[in-house]
């Protein structure tokens, strides 16, 4: 567990009063205070007193909050679990109970500043603020006693917004609790509940419960959010929990470009609807995180939300190339097809120019492509690469004989994808129909280099497709008459490319098992054996 100054908010047990002497000498004892202990009573008859006579017993909820302490002494000399399942509903009801008296203490202006009692009830104020974030933070388990502390937090910050703002001219200040909600996003990236999932994420229930409830809905939250997130003095250790808390984040769909702007503080500060000022301070923070060692599954996901959480909110989101291009030189094919995704939006929509473009696309062209989760992303972004009519037909055809020779050792469901994806690409392209055309003899001889790595050097608009020939002697239906396309005139027109690039093995096994078949006079086998392999093997017995 974190350390904590328990020195700030310790208190011990009210002492008792020394005795008085009456008249005749005998010693009488006033009743003494009650001693502090972590129950329902004692907080129920602590809550009484104060409530009482609030002007002045006011700077006696410190008693109440002295409670945390006691509660700390059992989370770290015994089983949390354990811990949780005895003293969890009495620490709810502390929650609560201390809430409804600084809720009395902000109506009744005893937490402003012109209060007599103002610099201790604001210290006290503090201190039950550390409290309910330090269980935030340090609390491992899933339990309801940190979703109370988080929902009592934010009722706090809506106190702080309405009563320590200032009065100028009769008028009310904008104001947001700038160091209230600063410790709250500290605590949230920096807590230990949950876990980082497979795909880079995090499984925090708070985080999550911030999410669903505040973060997705007000846009100011959002906002504030990374003007307050400090990632100057995280430890090399901490990075990895916190980057995957901050993805989560980013995960989230955001409303803050929308036009429909709901706020969670009403009356706020210019600098929350000034979205230049949002967009340095989240490109800021990103890249800081960026620039940190990543995971193979946070990269993956960070590719994904690239083109749709990220580059909107960016003020200069060619800022992100170099880490595309970094990402993309990693060497794994997967890992750069989602790179290609960021740095197409990024040269199609923000004018980036990007050397070697094209040669860095031929080169993902390797035999594990086609076995990839996200071979149909890869298609449909290459096949957008290549509608350009302008490109040279060497290129072109070099892409084209790259996927047929790749398309021998493919699974039938990625051959029955390529095969529409070069029949487009001849139609679009009749430069390159001599492909098809080029005559193979019983002596011919390949030019087409598989080892280049320059698609303008490859020798292929000089070979031929003989691979798609092959295809029509597959040995699935589907693919040998699919393949059958390129010994026919080119008449049909140009194939809608999604309705193949979603079939896998068992959509295929689907429609081979429904298709009818014709009955052509099938042959019967009429004589009965008792076994299978009949007398074949004598003497075995089933």
């Amino acid at each position: 567990m974190a350390k904590r100054s328990v020195e700030k908010g310790s208190s011990k047990s009210t002492p008792t009063k020394k005795a008085k002497t009456s008249a005749s000498g005998s010693t009488a004892k006033k009743p003494t205070a009650p001693v502090a202990t972590l129950t329902k009573e004692y907080i129920a008859e602590q809550s009484d007193l104060i409530s009482g006579n609030l002007e002045t017993n006011a700077v006696k909820v410190k008693d109440l909050i002295s409670l945390y302490d006691l509660f700390l002494e059992r989370l770290q000399s015994e089983d949390e679990e354990a811990v949780l399942e005895k003293h969890e509903p009495t620490l709810r009801l502390l929650n609560v109970t201390i809430f409804k008296l600084f809720e009395k203490l902000f109506q009744s202006g005893q937490l402003k500043s012109s209060s007599g009692n103002f610099k201790d009830l604001r210290v006290i104020y503090e201190l039950y603020k550390f409290n309910l974030l330090f269980y935030i933070e340090n609390i491992s388990a899933y339990c309801s006693l940190i979703i109370d502390n988080l929902d009592i937090y934010m009722k706090l910050l809506k106190l702080e917004s309405l009563n320590f703002s200032t009065v100028k001219d009769g008028k009310r200040q904008p104001y947001f609790p700038n160091k209230s909600y600063r410790d709250l996003v500290t605590s949230l990236v920096k807590s230990v509940n949950g876990e980082v999932l497979t795909d880079g994420l995090h499984s925090n229930i708070i985080l999550g419960e911030f999410l669903n409830k505040y973060y997705k809905k007000y846009v100011d939250l959002q906002q504030y959010f990374f003007l307050e997130l400090n990632l100057e003095e995280l430890e090399d250790t901490e990075r990895e929990l916190v980057f995957s808390k901050v993805l989560t984040v980013v995960n989230q769909e955001s409303s803050i470009l929308s036009f429909e702007k709901r706020t969670f503080i009403k009356n706020l500060p210019a600098i929350a609807t000034n979205m230049n000022e949002f967009k340095n301070q989240f490109q800021s923070k990103l890249l800081t995180l960026l620039s940190s060692k990543l995971t193979h599954a946070q990269y993956k996901t960070v590719l994904l939300i690239l083109h749709k959480r990220v580059i909107p909110y960016l003020k200069t989101p060619t800022s992100l190339m170099d880490f595309l291009t970094d990402s993309y030189d990693l060497g794994d094919t997967l890992i750069s097809i989602l790179a290609l995704n960021g740095l197409f939006e990024l040269i199609k929509n923000y004018n980036l120019d990007y050397p070697n473009f094209y040669q860095k696309l031929y080169e993902l062209f390797d035999a594990d492509l086609f076995h990839l989760k996200f071979r149909s992303r890869f298609l449909r972004l290459t096949d957008l690469f290549l509608s350009s009519t302008h490109l040279p037909s060497a290129l072109v055809a070099s892409f084209i004989k790259k996927m047929a020779r790749l398309s021998i050792t493919a699974s039938p469901s990625a051959i029955v994808a390529i095969i529409p994806f070069i029949y487009n690409q001849l139609k679009r392209h009749p430069t390159v129909m001599c492909v098809i055309q080029n005559d193979t003899k019983e002596e011919y001889k390949d030019p087409f280099n598989n080892a280049e790595k320059d698609p303008l050097q490859t020798n292929a608009i000089d070979s031929s497709l003989w691979e798609l020939e092959t295809l029509q002697s597959h040995y699935h239906p589907n693919v040998a008459t699919l393949a059958k396309i390129f010994s026919q005139p080119f008449k049909k027109p140009s194939y809608n490319l999604e309705d193949f690039l979603d079939w896998t093995y068992q959509s295929l096994l689907d429609s081979e098992s429904s298709r009818r078949l014709k009955d052509e006079g099938s042959a019967l086998e009429y004589e009965e054996f008792q076994s299978v392999l009949g007398d074949y093997l004598p003497g075995w017995k089933w």
